[in-house]
């Protein structure tokens, strides 16, 4: 039996002085895939890119770029004004490249400063949705390579605009995860992973699968794309849409995540209650250069009825998750999970 190589961790802090804001977001979750289509509505061309749910930041390039491919097959609107809805990634990303392109683009969102798109944690998780259909896993394996693509040209420093935001790092997954980056192992974009013991420097140490790959910094990719917007003078409107109609351009990029399930009439939509942890006051950030994604298996006899996930990301001075709570849409509910997210990091971490 070989011995597994043991990689040194250095634990992030989790006592009550080191925690800096506790965060709840809600995503846009789309029943098996999420949604890029055009459709025609009243004269208007409507280009739908939504319901990502928590992996809009995975497959962010990918959806984004299909969604721009299938407008410019659309000859007869390729001359006209465009007006893309949403303020998040998806709808900053599609500007700026409309906006790159020389398409005469603005944006019009309801908000533009409390954004779940700046509060996610940078996973990249491509994994295929466990109903989706053999279809829709392609879908999922062919726009998550783009976006994996994208993010190491950004990486190598020539990607056309955006010059920060990802880096490769070290990834531990549990035993029991399969994060989907198979075909990205197939293509060579991503290096075979290598089963490891992972050491905390205490008493904790677990067998893990270590893969290099991409860490996303949402905050920094934010930035980014609005110092492009704002650098290439495409407007914002802050406005909130309840009908297409109410737009005077002719096509229209619907990257409204929530909003689809009203403006688009989609009830597949369903909204998903996301709860992360900031740290603050942790060890210098070249200690802290890895992720973490790991399940605890629950204990029946505490009423746990599913697995809890354990997340830890070099965002900032870390950030701590993370949960999938199906349904809900309330930023004021299940406040409790923070205390449970803590305890189990605590457990797991050994800190």
């Amino acid at each position: 039996m070989s011995i597994l190589r043991t990689v040194h961790l250095q634990p992030p802090q989790l006592s009550s002085e080191y925690i800096k804001e506790k965060i709840v977001c809600i995503r846009a979750h789309r029943e098996r895939i999420f949604y890029v289509a055009t459709q025609l509505y009243h004269g208007k061309l409507i280009c739908h890119n939504y319901g990502q749910g928590g992996a809009g930041w995975t497959f962010l390039f990918g959806c984004v770029n299909e969604s721009i491919n299938q407008f410019e097959q659309q000859l007869s609107y390729k001359n006209k004004t465009i007006c893309v809805i949403g303020a998040g990634c998806y709808g900053l990303l599609t500007a700026a490249i409309l906006a790159y392109k020389g398409y005469e683009v603005r944006i019009v969102a309801q908000d533009c400063s409390n954004i779940s798109s700046d509060k996610a944690a940078g996973f990249f998780f491509p994994r295929p949705r466990k109903t989706s259909t053999e279809y829709e896993c392609e879908i999922f394996r062919s726009y998550g390579i783009q976006s994996y693509i994208a993010y190491l040209q950004i990486i190598k420093g020539i990607h056309p605009f955006i010059s920060k935001g990802p880096k490769l790092l070290p990834a531990y997954f549990g035993l029991d995860i399969d994060p989907g980056f198979g075909p990205y192992i197939d293509r060579k974009i991503v290096k075979a992973p290598e089963h490891v013991t992972i050491n905390f420097g205490n008493t904790k140490q677990y067998q893990a699968v270590e893969y290099q790959t991409v860490f996303i910094n949402p905050s920094e990719i934010m930035a980014e794309l609005r110092r492009v917007i704002t650098e290439l003078g495409v407007a914002i409107t802050l406005q909130h849409i309840t009908d297409f109609d109410e737009l005077e351009e002719a096509v229209i990029f619907n990257c409204t995540g929530l909003g689809a399930k009203i403006l688009a009439d989609d009830k597949r939509i369903v909204p998903v209650q996301g709860h992360l942890i900031t740290l603050k006051n942790q060890p210098p950030a070249e200690q802290r250069q890895y992720m973490i994604n790991v399940k605890r298996v629950p204990d029946p006899q505490h009423n746990k009825p599913r697995d809890q996930l354990i997340y830890y990301a070099p965002k900032d001075e870390g950030i701590l998750g993370i949960t999938f709570i199906r349904g809900q849409d309330s930023l004021t509910a299940n406040y409790h999970q923070f205390d449970e997210i803590i305890e189990r990091a605590r457990e797991y971490f050994g800190t």
